[in-house]
């Protein structure tokens, strides 16, 4: 559910609605979504409280973004503690960042911010910007136009300070030639697998042996504590599909929106653009004059416009609707001049423009009938929208308010109080096969203190609130349960001892001939003179044995080196790096452009790494961990 308003609220305006820092350079809150109290500290930078609130708010964030890059589940080590621990520096150094900012006198010009909020798509309406639906989704939030503005204004300071730093990490040309050398580098190789398998004893392993290490493992053998939770799922397709609309309501929509529903006003336009150079302003006002005086305005641009697009076709931009362009100074001069009239000189980030409308084909209304699919689709996504916005409003504050109990926002929303299966901390189906039910439930607010959670986004756009019903402790599994699991790890460990023992004796026998190649016995083992690079991924290499190969010293002048590697499955590779050689471009400029963009972007990160470790040294930084328990 909180995922549906993203997805309809890019950018700052799902920051806004749930609280979260929901894109990049969104470093500051807009205000508390409930009264009450003070926050607890979590940290102070030179006097500036960083609460826990933030910080929770953050690790949130930080564990959507894991789920997307590890395609919906978190990988175990990254432990609850272990994000919080991160979202707190991370925070640190946003505030670091935004102190330094303001020393620096970084600053966000007005039309920056109005640009900016004009091209969310959340504000917009049929492609446009709307006034009304800004002031209405903001009035909807309680948040007041210029609080919004000054938060994407201190966004983009933060953005700018932020591109500056990484800029600043410049490095030589010729370094773009050896970082390709280095990283298209190609190693000869040759090498023997010693497959555990091939050494499985099965009965090297006795009946002492599986009860020592039972008894010395206990924690393997444990049973997983388990939970079941009641929980509310508020989910917006069944929110969508409880919108009723009428006739009427259909009707009325289309008459209070009537203009979204027009074929847009058309003009033809003609322009002369000249770069903004020292004398641009001297050339343009001659232009104008001629214009003024009776030339052809098509032969002038044609012959002195520097717009390569245009300037071929007498300056003509062709139709344009408002919208259209990216600067808001021309469309403002465009759609204010009449019919046939050429504009004074206008002065944009683009250079100095004349234009000249030679068209206009005025808005055209459509008629109910046609664009009645757009209008009930827009009304019930705008209905749905707000229902969804309520239903959240109260799922949150009620299940705050009356942290012991669903009861209160079950009533208030109409949703009822499901309970899901079994499930471990590691595993679970339905809701509990999210990592973020799972964690929520085990966390200690809700699994020791018996609250209800935060509010949970799921994977399919639905939003929960859980508590828990039934817990079942941890007990260990009897030795008589597990010993044939034990039987079997020990006997693979067994296995892969004696793989790696007898290719260990085998890299010491040819350590010590004078000809390593003649010195092996079983050529046909081995795969003999092999070309490998950093991404070889052929499945007749063995996993696990690219990238131990690229950590090699280079062979030496006249004899390969040797060495012994452990592969998965516990095989083990006796490897003889033979040749290393540089790899080139091939006077590619793709290639020559990635390896640049991926030096840009480590010399970039080392510098804002740099930049950041230098302010933390200069500030008085006092962090409180226990207090985010």
């Amino acid at each position: 559910m909180l995922q549906a308003i993203r997805d309809r609220a890019t950018g700052w305006l799902a920051y806004v609605i749930i609280g979260l820092i929901a894109v990049p350079f969104a470093l500051w809150g807009v205000g508390e979504y409930f009264g009450g109290a003070g926050d607890i500290v979590a940290a102070e930078v030179d006097g500036v409280d960083i609460d826990t609130r933030s910080v929770h708010q953050e690790a949130r964030a930080q564990r959507d973004e894991l789920r997307r890059m590890f395609g919906g589940e978190i990988p175990d080590e990254f432990d609850d503690e272990g994000i919080r621990l991160q979202a707190l520096e991370s925070l640190i150094r946003e505030t670091l960042l935004r102190q330094a900012a303001a020393d620096l006198g970084f600053t966000a010009a007005s039309e920056s911010v109005r640009r900016e909020i004009r091209a969310m798509p959340v504000f917009q309406e049929g492609g446009q910007f709307s006034a009304e639906r800004y002031s209405q989704l903001l009035s909807a939030q309680r948040i007041s136009p210029a609080d919004f503005e000054d938060d994407i204004g201190r966004s983009l300071v933060m953005s700018q300070i932020q591109t500056g730093i990484r800029e600043s990490g410049r490095f030589d040309e010729a370094l773009v030639d050896e970082y390709a050398a280095l990283r298209n580098q190609v190693r000869t190789v040759s090498w023997r697998v010693f497959a555990a398998e091939d050494f499985d004893r099965p009965g090297v392993v006795d009946e002492d042996a599986v009860e020592a290490y039972y008894e010395a493992n206990p924690d393997e053998f444990t049973t997983e504590e388990r939970l079941r939770v009641e929980y509310l799922q508020l989910d917006p397709a069944s929110l969508e599909e409880a919108v009723e609309l009428s006739e009427e309501d259909i009707e009325e929509h289309y008459r209070a929106n009537r203009s979204r529903y027009e074929e847009p006003e058309l003009r033809d336009v003609r322009v002369i653009r000249l770069a903004d150079e020292d004398d641009a302003e001297a050339r343009i006002g001659e232009l104008h004059q001629r214009v003024e005086d009776g030339e052809d305005f098509a032969e002038l641009a044609e012959e002195y416009s520097e717009d390569s697009l245009s300037a071929p076709r007498g300056g003509r931009m062709g139709e344009l609707a408002r919208g259209d362009l990216g600067s808001s100074t021309l469309e403002t001069v465009i759609f204010s001049l009449p019919e046939g009239m050429v504009s004074q000189p206008v002065r944009t980030d683009q250079g100095w423009y004349i234009i000249q409308v030679t068209a206009v084909e005025d808005a055209r209304a459509q008629p109910l009938e046609q664009v009645r699919d757009d209008v009930e689709s827009d009304l019930r996504d705008r209905r749905a929208e707000q229902m969804q916005i309520d239903a959240l409003d109260d799922l949150m504050s009620l299940s705050v308010e009356f942290p012991e109990s669903l009861e209160p926002a079950a009533e208030a929303t109409g949703l009822e109080i499901r309970t899901s299966d079994w499930f471990t901390r590691n595993l679970g189906s339905g809701i509990a096969d999210s990592r973020s039910v799972r964690d929520a439930a085990f966390g200690e607010r809700v699994r020791e203190r018996g609250e209800n959670s935060d509010a949970l986004d799921l994977d399919d756009g639905s939003t929960i609130v859980l508590r828990v019903a039934e817990r079942e402790e941890a007990e260990l599994r009897p030795l008589a349960e597990v010993e044939d699991e034990i039987r079997a790890r020990l006997q693979a460990e067994a296995a892969a001892d004696a793989a790696r023992e007898a290719g260990e004796a085998l890299l010491e026998d040819l350590r010590e001939a004078d000809d390593w190649a003649a010195a092996i016995e079983d050529e046909g083992s081995w795969t003999r003179s092999r070309e490998l690079r950093r991404d070889t991924r052929d499945g007749d290499v063995p996993d696990g044995l690219v990238a131990p190969v690229f950590r090699l010293a280079a062979a030496e002048e006249d004899a390969p080196r040797l060495a012994g590697l452990t592969l998965s499955g516990g095989d083990f590779a006796v490897v003889a790096l033979e040749a290393v050689q540089a790899g080139g471009m091939q006077e590619d400029p793709a290639l020559r452009q990635q390896a640049r963009d991926q030096l840009r972007n480590a010399y970039g990160g080392a510098e804002m790494r740099a930049y950041l470790a230098w302010l933390e040294a200069e500030a008085d930084i006092q962090r409180y961990p226990e207090n985010l328990e």
